[in-house]
């Protein structure tokens, strides 16, 4: 199966005149940025979707919760082997930026994928 290809924040992307897709691992990576970059409550059928990562810009850091927040939200992929554990790694830079990466089993093919971001 295949999806259009779409990176939460940016543009389609326009691959030979069409919009251009993704599949497998990649598919499950973009559906993954999208729960997290989006907020409960945007998607008026479904509600509960989303990790509501945007709505805590500006609180006071709380690393253990956002960590928390990530694994309980990757496992609800159905891409994602959810009896693997998922691993999250937030680190604070000397500059005071935030670098976050993640690592899960992939269902279909059982191998470790990455993904990462940072504020």
């Amino acid at each position: 199966m295949s999806a259009l290809s779409h990176i939460c924040g940016f543009d389609l992307t326009i691959s030979s005149g069409t919009i251009a897709v993704v599949a497998g691992a990649e598919e499950v990576r973009q559906r993954l940025l999208c729960r997290l970059c989006t907020n409960p409550g945007d998607y008026i059928w479904q509600a509960n979707f989303g990790a509501g990562l945007p709505a805590m810009i500006g609180d006071p850091m709380d690393v253990e919760r956002i960590r928390g927040v990530i694994a309980a939200q990757i496992v609800q992929d159905p891409g994602v082997d959810s009896t693997e554990p998922v691993s999250v790694n937030i680190l604070v830079g000397s500059d005071g930026r935030y670098d976050c990466s993640i690592a899960y089993v992939d269902a279909q093919n059982a191998t470790t994928q990455t993904i990462g971001f940072s504020s």
